[in-house]
């Protein structure tokens, strides 16, 4: 009796496992492929999709003779993220960004050619830089803005600079062509900064929070006086701004893969 049980969850966790094994750049696997992968024998990973497609968990693709995730992954998968909340997954690790770089850290989306604080998580020191939830601020001179419209798309990037590229400060990016540079620069880095470009003496730095469709819905930003902040700090803060951006991706049903 429990040899058959230990057998059962051994057949339950290599399904698992191979389920997971397809990823979003790899979404199709034969058989033999899979058994390499997971160190299982042919037989064993072929009577396993055969079973997980007739629940409809797995289908073979009739083109090239390979399988893939089927149907019923995808209605599992959209009653999870039926239920996940931006707002909710993103609190406790803006908290833990918060408190590890001692600034002040914002979750941000954007509204047409605007950039809109939907969260913010405050820093410990005692020189804060003021921000305030739910107000429109420009997107063009705004890290998390300039991050946002760089994944945007050619569309709206061209109606924000046909409305006109206001001069907010002194730094503030007014040259069209020298603005689409600095988004072309962000896509590469995959980080955003804005040095006393909406305000003078604040700098803030900006990394990707995406679906799990991969596609980029906001920002998270940490941002503070630019006297305290660095060349070295930006990279620093960048780096675990990008690392908090995949966890909050991940938790929203995103996977590198």
């Amino acid at each position: 009796m429990i040899q058959e049980q230990e057998k059962l969850l051994s057949s339950v966790k290599n399904a698992i496992r191979i389920l997971r094994a397809f990823k979003m750049n790899h979404p199709q696997k034969g058989v033999r492929e899979l058994a390499n992968e997971l160190g299982l024998g042919k037989s064993s990973v072929q009577r396993i999709l055969t079973t997980l497609a007739s629940e409809g968990l797995v289908q073979k693709n009739k083109e090239t003779n390979k399988y893939e995730l089927g149907l019923s992954v995808v209605e599992l998968s959209s009653i999870v993220l039926g239920n996940i909340d931006l707002h909710t997954e993103s609190r406790p690790i803006l908290t833990d960004l918060a408190n590890k770089c001692g600034e002040t850290a914002h979750l941000a989306i954007l509204d047409g050619n605007h950039v809109v604080y939907l969260d913010k998580v405050e820093s410990k020191t005692s020189n804060k830089v003021p921000s305030h939830l739910g107000l429109h601020n420009y997107a063009h001179c705004t890290s998390s803005g300039k991050l946002l419209l760089a994944h945007s798309g050619n569309y709206l990037v061209d109606l924000v600079i046909q409305n006109g590229l206001d001069a907010i400060t002194p730094k503030t990016i007014i040259d069209p062509d020298r603005f689409r540079e600095e988004l072309k620069t962000i896509l590469e880095h995959g980080y955003s900064v804005s040095v006393d470009e909406y305000t003078i003496g604040r700098t803030s730095v900006s990394a990707p929070v995406r679906d799990h469709t991969g596609k980029v819905i906001a920002a998270i930003n940490l941002v503070g006086p630019s006297t305290r902040i660095s060349k070295q700090r930006i990279q620093y803060f960048a780096s675990e701004l990008i690392h908090s951006g995949e966890l909050i991706s991940e938790r929203l049903g995103y996977w590198k893969g």
